[in-house]
């Protein structure tokens, strides 16, 4: 399957904070579920270069029996030289076309989105080709209300920020259909147990909802287009 089809359909995604937790956990987290692992980049000390291309190895080692995406969550430029599956831009003020120019049309772009102007601007941005979207659940919501994870056109976007076992099924209840996690994970005395348990709940909740199998099948079709419409603020505010 291409990069496009495996990121819709994924579930969960895996953000590790270095190259050698990478090193020490893809395997597992892989095997308990993850669909996609990306290894962190602080913006104040960028991972050396040896080191982030090891970690993508071991990422691309690790997925050889599960098709699990590779994936880069710094600047563009070290993305560039990395040739991750996703790259996730942590600059708020990155240019997604340059970046775009820059990875090559087989890096797939996603932004970072912390409110509901960062959660419009991606949706309405078309290098833009999945969210990270929290923290806090009405966010979530809000993603949800314009990007309804059910309907085949909405761009693939994953609920980040204090997911775990105890929060999950809150996430879903918003609206997520797809999560990103990291300390949870991370810090685990059992990381591929604790994603065994993430992802059973994420495929539970698509197999409940009979709208979710045309997003399945849309993911074999084309490239999915932007769906975007007005939130409606009805729900009250549920804090992570």
């Amino acid at each position: 399957m291409g990069i496009a089809t495996r990121l819709k359909l994924a579930r969960l995604f895996y953000i590790a904070p270095s190259a050698r937790v990478v090193a020490e956990l893809a395997q597992p987290v892989f095997a308990g579920g993850a669909d996609i692992i990306a290894v962190g980049e602080d913006p104040a000390e960028p991972i050396a270069a040896e080191a982030a291309e090891a970690a993508l190895e071991g990422i691309l080692e690790a997925a050889r029996t599960t098709q699990g995406l590779s994936g880069y969550f710094g600047r563009p430029v070290s993305a560039a030289r990395l040739s991750p599956d996703l790259a996730v831009l942590v600059d708020p003020e990155a240019n997604t076309e340059r970046a775009h120019k820059l990875l090559g049309e087989w890096t797939v772009i996603g932004r970072e989105c912390h409110d509901t102007d960062e959660v419009d601007a991606a949706l309405a941005d078309p290098a833009v080709d999945f969210l990270l979207v929290g923290p806090g659940l009405e966010l979530v919501r809000y993603a949800a209300s314009v990007a309804p994870a059910h309907e085949v056109d909405s761009k693939p976007w994953f609920a980040v920020r204090g997911v775990s076992p105890r929060t999950i099924d809150a996430v879903v209840r918003a609206g997520a259909m797809r999560v990103a996690v990291g300390a949870a994970i991370t810090n685990a005395d059992d990381p591929g147990a604790v994603a065994r348990v993430l992802k059973d709940h994420l495929r539970a909740a698509w197999n409940g909802d009979e709208r979710m199998e045309a997003v399945t099948m849309s993911a074999f079709g084309t490239r999915p287009k932007l769906s975007f419409k007005p939130f409606d603020a009805g729900d009250g505010d549920i804090e992570l």
